[in-house]
């Protein structure tokens, strides 16, 4: 599928021999437009400015909430709404809330009391703020990488039920193994009740089946009156398979999952090895 090329330490394909007609950019963050350091390189933001003084619509599709994903939105002065929550909550920068689809309440509860006995760090994320029951070494992290602030109330469960409202979404941090039998567990219970899809081989991530980055794109897309063959979608793992196969022009990172390679119609260079910056650069800038 690929080949070396001379330019960059990564393998991926020969442009094509016309560019696309690419007129809106979505792209992931956590291992695609951040590097290692969770960063964004000063060539991407060249290539992502250059792409919108073309005209270019570029926005974020993320499974992070709105006020982890909004630092880097800022600072890519971005001024469309973003895609959060893995298109559960696509909102402006501002705060402005352009949509918003939480889980039924009644599933909320079902799933909160069938994940919690597993014994792993779960979290449940509500009115853009993340709660955890307990304090642990896989939170702390997860608050650090994300700059989120975790709110730890006694019991999730009493949390949810004072509220009387669904989750916008679930999560849950395990080993790749124990990821592994949660997923196949929750897909006996809860079959297509319960969208179940991993970000990171240890981050499992639990929402509504009919939400996802390449549903929220698609609406984006149809009120921008922009055609799929024109929208780029870059990403790495098994939540942007939905946006990379909606997309024209899917693109998956080198360092990404065997899936997002699989489906994406072009491999491009890390996140460390400017795969973004590359992207754009080949395929959208004039």
């Amino acid at each position: 599928m690929t080949k070396s090329t001379a330019g960059g330490p990564a393998a991926y394909p020969e442009i094509p021999q016309e560019k696309p007609d690419i007129r809106l950019l979505a792209i992931d963050l956590d291992d695609t437009l951040l590097r290692s350091d969770y960063t964004i390189s000063p060539r991407t933001k060249r290539a992502i400015q250059r792409a919108r003084q073309q005209g270019v619509v570029v926005t974020l599709a993320t499974g992070r909430m709105y006020v982890s994903a909004l630092p880097y939105a800022q600072e890519l002065d971005i001024d469309v709404p973003l895609i959060t929550y893995q298109g559960a909550l696509v909102i402006m920068t501002d705060g402005r809330i352009i949509s918003h689809h939480p889980m039924d309440y009644q599933l909320s509860m079902e799933l909160l009391d069938f994940l919690l006995p597993f014994g792993h760090h779960v979290n449940v994320y509500m009115g853009d703020q993340l709660f955890i029951e307990e304090s642990s070494p896989e939170a702390a992290r997860y608050g650090a990488r994300t700059r989120t602030y975790l709110y730890q109330v006694p019991s999730l469960r009493e949390m949810m039920k004072q509220r009387a409202a669904g989750a916008t979404k679930f999560s849950l941090i395990a080993s790749a193994e124990e990821v592994k039998e949660v997923i196949d567990a929750t897909k006996a219970r809860f079959g297509d009740r319960v969208l179940t899809v991993p970000s990171k081989p240890t981050f499992l991530e639990f929402g509504r089946p009919d939400m996802g980055k390449g549903v929220a794109l698609a609406e984006m897309a149809a009120k921008l009156d922009i055609d799929s063959s024109q929208v780029m979608a870059i990403g790495d793992s098994p939540n942007d398979l939905d946006m990379l196969e909606y997309a024209g022009w899917g693109i998956a990172m080198a360092n990404g999952q065997c899936c997002a390679k699989e489906r994406a119609r072009w491999v491009t260079a890390a996140n460390d090895e400017e795969g973004v910056a590359i992207a754009i650069e080949r395929l959208v800038l004039e």
